[in-house]
């Protein structure tokens, strides 16, 4: 009797794991192919992607180059459409030159779209961007103008003068000032060249030549600790305040000491769950609408249909009091 029913468990048991494997195999598969792997942004997006996968029921490919190398990665997305994979997404290194794996991923029916980084001219389904630059630009000074008031002089530390993100950021910048703010006074962008250092000389002259600066902006991560530290050594916390687009791991300590007020970025765990949700709706074939409501975001999704463009949102703020709640 017992060595019946023991058959009869082991049997039912066996057809509950091919049952289960069989519903496994069902599941669409959506991948993402980050710039690089093994770095706190990217790390983030993996696991908002990995939380959108198991709440929306799909399997969550996550895999990349070990360094920002165009060739590896199109390797890769290339290698996710031989297998099939239902929808893949791309963190674009090289926008030149993915249109032809585009082309061969629609040729099996794949959707291909781009993530954080876009390729618009590639013929991609959709691109899944974190903030716009005008969001950027005018979310610094609406902050800044907070803490400083509409009638401060705010001093401005770039990276390289030739970086097109950072330059649109701060005409975005320029442009909300004057619209907005006409008595805000900024100074012209001083340009580090992307090393802290030189951002720290840079940033003690401007608080030296203008003892009535009340705010520095970093717009390039690179020149974030600069800036700070040239605030905490000359002794301006509480006097100047510092901010820019730096990630919350550059900034906490900086945040935490005073020497920042807040920075601007955007949360890059919300950007994965979003392209693993952007994912899902090109393989179930839902057209985007003009605002989607998408799980655990608290406003609707934009999607802006003549650039093919679905929006993260407005960009995240973070200060001393939240920054501990992000990892990146």
């Amino acid at each position: 009797m017992f060595h019946h029913l023991k058959k009869a468990f082991i049997a039912s048991s066996l057809t509950l794991v091919i049952a289960s494997a069989a519903l496994a195999q069902d599941k669409p598969k959506v991948a993402f192919v980050p710039q690089l792997i093994g770095i706190p942004y990217f790390n983030a997006m993996e696991e908002g992607g990995k939380r959108a996968a198991s709440e929306l029921g799909v399997d969550f490919i996550y895999t990349g180059p070990v360094d920002t190398n165009p060739v590896d990665q199109l390797q890769i997305v290339q290698n996710l459409i031989d297998q099939g994979v239902n929808a893949v997404s791309v963190s674009v290194l090289d926008a030149s030159s993915i249109a032809p794996v585009v082309e061969a991923a629609k040729a099996k029916g794949i959707k291909l779209f781009t993530s954080d980084s876009d390729a618009p001219d590639s013929g991609r389904a959709v691109y899944v961007a974190q903030a716009t630059d005008e969001g950027l630009g005018g979310a610094v000074i609406d902050e800044l103008v907070k803490r400083v008031g509409d009638n401060a002089k705010i001093g401005i530390v770039s990276g390289e003068a030739t970086a097109s993100n950072l330059n649109a950021w701060i005409g975005f910048m320029k442009k909300r000032a004057a619209e907005k703010y006409p008595k805000l006074q900024l100074l012209e962008p001083q340009y580090a060249g992307g090393t802290a250092q030189r951002a720290a000389q840079i940033a003690g002259d401007l608080m030296t030549a203008n003892p009535d600066l009340k705010a520095i902006v970093a717009v390039a991560s690179s020149t974030c600790p600069g800036v700070a530290q040239a605030i905490e050594t000359a002794g301006k916390i509480g006097s100047v305040i510092g901010t820019g687009y730096c990630s919350p791991n550059t900034a906490r300590a900086y945040l935490k000491s005073g020497a920042f007020g807040f920075t601007v970025l955007w949360d890059p765990a919300q950007l994965g769950y979003l392209t693993v949700w952007a994912g899902k709706q090109l393989i179930d074939g839902k057209p985007f609408a003009v605002e989607n409501t998408v799980p655990g975001f608290a406003a609707p999704v934009t999607y802006d249909a003549s650039k093919g463009i679905l929006l993260l949102g407005p960009p995240a703020v973070f200060t001393a009091d939240n920054v501990d709640k992000f990892n990146f």
